[in-house]
């Protein structure tokens, strides 16, 4: 914050100094008269910014000084960082009272140098739609917490049904006491509204968009000391939360703020999830700058270079008509958000990361309660950027994305290769096919896709500035061909997975087979909540039917890995191979002031634990003193470290070197800001031993390879390696052939050698494996580490068995013809069964 607003504080009257050291001693009196306290807070290390963040609501940061909101509850948890402060007036409540536009005087109105009442702002709203009922629609979207309308103007030459046109959207003062958005959004849709019929550029701009426009996103904030006044206006809602930290956020998850969603964000969550709006902002005030993504994380938005350029191209137009004090700090009038401080749970990341539209913050005054008499002053600064900050909504790639047989509208992907991530790909909408791809100048390659369909790949495609490059699309039905996917392939027991139809050919009909889960079949096209209780491999199916009756199955053997479930705590454990989470477990957070240590142990005779980390999110700071975790490699906090992470910075895989095998972790967590924490498998690494004759043979293994690479495993016999065959294909070196990629843990695989050679591999060991058979002919590998007697398998599979062989050579197991050259597998070696039906085995114990 510039050192004039500093200036302004004063002259508009800070608190006697007497007031404020009374205050500070007693802030829990200062809550029993307001919801919300104004405060600034002198920091010495910039890097404590994150941490408050999660703590309360940040304002601005200027050089050493943080200016912040906090309810009651957020500054007791912020007295706990010991922080020097001191409570400041209120913007809202500091200069003259302002003036007021009463209902009575709406139609009357013939300067904008008033803020509206709540009553005078329905009927100025209402009156738009009265008045232009060709080009206007208003309505509001809900109620506040306290019963106020959140209103909605609607501007569109087809204003009664959706084209195949952009969706844009303005919302304001989501920030209460942020005041200036709202006149400014207010007289935008005047503007284009009386503007429209003899303005070619206002007319085109309507025309060819369907533009949204919400005055007010917190009247409860606005109107805070009653309908007819925006003096005392509040920063946060009539339940004191800050709606724009209230939000699902990208990394810190759906409550990143511990409040259940407020009801104003429910209605603008649901106004998201109905439409598809291709660009939107959303205005502020107390600083002046234009704000793009991200505010939550530091790497930059896939788009940087078009968020900047956008940005860039609304303050250099302010510039123009604007004198040179205002928006020029920061990079010139623009940033990004989270170079300026980070923010979890605002507007601007949700609606880019989870509804893929372009949004930013656009902060648009030093001053939250401008003087009357400045409101049309920024007016002219803005207007022009405003308009064209919606004109940007109309450039880049668009189309329509369609059935290619049919030409009906289809929801398709549209996927930039090579350049989208963090989700910043687009969808087209349901009702027209319609999609907008906003995009700085270049060359890019897309991909359409579909459920259901197959994709098409369009290459160098050439996009430049304040152009539009129409690009239609039709999808193919093609080929019925069933696959799928899960949301987790690897979970915890009593765990719920959700599964996906990924099928082409158009299919009507789905029927799911998931043996061992609850429930175990689904008829619909994307099963949620399939409940698996018990630790083992399981298969899932699916059968796909289209329109002629046609059907095509999939069977993806051992697809779902269920293991034991393992919480950190004070205790020793020993194990054999699960899943190890912080104390929340799966979908929770761990707490705060938290301090655990626990001492893994192997399983197994000469086995070591190894720790995997799958997820890891904990607090940051720069030398882990808030949040961090911590291994030992041994059975003590004495042994010797083997590391300290915190933040995102994952420790990857960490094996014992210790002759035990073991592993001591600690995790601490310090007295505020908890995460989703961390995900991790532990295994039994040990080592098996493979003899690898000359010629064809059978290979499995009982261990998990710790490097999963086909090269890899096999790098020290490359030499005498001809060729691996298995049921997804092969690895075939010489001819630089390798279509299986990675071992599958219960696969079994022919092999042919050049000579005879010893390999020994590094694996986790799983006891008591589960595996799921097929009628008919199965690969059989052995998943334990002592021979499995054929007449003893023959029994287990309880009648189903016809005979066993082995996978290339000639001794056999078939009980009926009287044949039992095959006495045993061994492992190591790999095998064929035939059975009469479907059948589950589980391997003995590991030994």
């Amino acid at each position: 914050m510039r050192f004039y607003i500093l200036v302004f504080f004063i002259i508009s009257g800070f608190l006697p100094a007497n007031e404020i050291i009374a205050q500070q001693s007693d802030y829990k009196s200062y809550f029993e008269n307001s919801g919300e306290m104004y405060f600034s807070i002198s920091i010495d290390d910039p890097a404590i910014i994150p941490k408050l963040s999660h703590l309360i609501s940040i304002d601005n940061f200027y050089e050493s000084t943080i200016y912040a909101y906090a309810n009651k509850a957020e500054f007791q948890s912020f007295l706990a960082l010991g922080l020097s402060w001191t409570i400041l007036p209120k913007p809202s409540e500091t200069g003259e009272r302002p003036k007021m536009l009463d209902v009575d005087e709406v139609r009357e109105i013939n300067s904008w140098d008033v803020y509206p009442t709540y009553e005078a702002y329905l009927a100025m709203v209402n009156q738009f739609a009265l008045d232009f009922p060709d080009i206007c629609q208003v309505f509001s979207i809900g109620q506040s917490t306290e019963g106020r309308e959140l209103m909605m103007i609607k501007i569109s030459d087809s204003v009664d049904h959706r084209e195949a046109e952009p969706q844009f959207l303005y919302t304001g003062t989501i920030h209460g006491d942020e005041l200036l958005g709202y006149i400014l959004l207010l007289r935008l849709a005047d503007y284009l509204l009386n503007n429209y019929y003899t303005n070619p550029e206002i007319a085109n701009l309507v025309n060819s968009t369907e533009i949204w426009i919400n005055p007010l996103a917190n009247p409860d904030g606005t109107f805070a000391g009653g309908n007819n006044t925006v003096w005392g206006s509040t920063r946060y809602n009539a339940n004191n939360i800050d709606l724009n930290r209230n939000y699902p956020d990208p990394e810190n998850g759906p409550h990143p703020d511990g409040n259940d969603w407020q009801p104003e964000t429910l209605l603008f969550m649901q106004l998201a999830e109905e439409n598809n709006f291709v660009m939107s902002a959303n205005t502020h005030g107390g600083a002046e700058v234009i704000n793009y993504p991200w505010d939550t994380w530091s790497r930059l938005a896939a788009d940087d270079s078009w968020w900047q350029f956008v940005s860039r191209e609304y303050a250099d137009t302010v510039h123009v008509y604007a004198p040179t004090t205002y928006l020029d700090g920061f990079v010139n009038g623009i940033t990004n958000g989270y170079a300026w401080y980070t923010v979890n749970g605002g507007r601007q990341d949700y609606m880019n990361y989870f509804h893929h539209c372009r949004e930013v913050t656009m902060e648009l005054s030093n001053t939250k309660k401008l003087q009357t008499t400045l409101l049309d002053v920024h007016w002219n600064y803005n207007y022009r950027s405003l308009i064209n900050y919606i004109r940007q909504v109309n450039y880049g790639i668009s189309g329509k994305v369609t059935v290619l047989e049919t030409g009906e509208p289809l929801v398709a992907t549209v996927f930039i290769d090579g350049h989208d991530f963090d989700n910043s790909y687009i969808i087209s909408d349901e009702e027209n096919g319609f999609y907008q791809r906003l995009l700085e100048a270049g060359t890019y390659n897309l991909t359409f896709s579909a459920d259901g369909y197959e994709p098409v790949t369009i290459s160098g495609v050439e996009v430049s500035r304040y152009n539009n490059v129409n690009l239609d699309v039709g999808l193919s039905a093609g080929e019925l061909h069933a696959e799928f996917s899960a949301n987790s392939t690897s979970v915890s027991a009593n765990s719920f997975i959700d599964f996906s139809d990924q099928s082409t050919g158009a299919p009507v009909s789905w029927s799911w087979q998931f043996p061992g889960a609850t429930p175990d079949f689904s008829v619909v096209q994307y099963p949620a909540n399939v409940f698996y209780e018990i630790p083992g491999s399981y298969n899932v199916s699916l059968t796909v039917t289209n329109s002629k009756g046609e059907q095509s199955t999939l069977v993806k053997k051992n697809y779902i890995q269920v293991s034991a479930e393992y919480l950190i705590s004070n205790q020793n454990i020993t194990v054999a191979n699960g899943l190890f989470y912080d104390t929340g477990g799966e979908s929770g957070n761990y707490q705060d002031d938290e301090d655990f240590t626990m001492s893994i142990y192997p399983a197994f005779n000469e086995s070591k634990i190894m720790i995997e980390f799958l997820e890891f999110h904990i607090e940051s700071n720069s030398s882990c003193n808030y949040d961090w975790f911590r291994v030992y490699d041994g059975a003590s906090v004495l042994d010797p470290i083997l590391g300290t992470w915190c933040g995102d910075d994952s420790p990857g895989s960490i094996i014992a070197t210790n002759s035990d095998g073991v592993l001591t972790v600690k995790f601490h967590s310090d007295y505020s800001v908890n995460l989703s924490g961390w995900k991790a498998s532990i295994k039994c690494i040990c080592n098996q031993e493979l003899s690898l004759d000359d010629g064809w043979g059978g290979v499995s293994l009982f261990v998990n390879p710790v490097d999963p690479f086909f090269e890899n495993i096999f790098a020290g016999v490359m030499e005498q390696l001809v060729i691996i065959i298995g049921e997804e294909g092969m690895y075939w070196p010489a001819e630089n052939i390798n279509t299986l990629n990675t071992w599958n843990s219960t696969g079994a695989y022919i092999i042919k050698m050049s000579q005879a050679s010893i390999l020994a591999i590094d694996g986790g060991i799983e006891s008591a494996r589960t595996l799921n058979f097929l009628a008919g002919w199965n690969y059989f590998p052995v998943l334990c580490n002592k021979p499995l007697m054929a007449d003893e398998l023959a029994y287990d599979l309880n009648g189903s068995l016809v005979l066993i062989k082995e996978i290339a050579g000639v001794n056999t197991y078939w009980p009926e013809m009287g044949i039992f050259t095959l006495q045993g597998l061994q492992p190591g070696n790999a095998y064929l069964l035939l059975l009469l039906d479907d059948r589950t085995y589980i391997f003995p114990d590991f030994e």
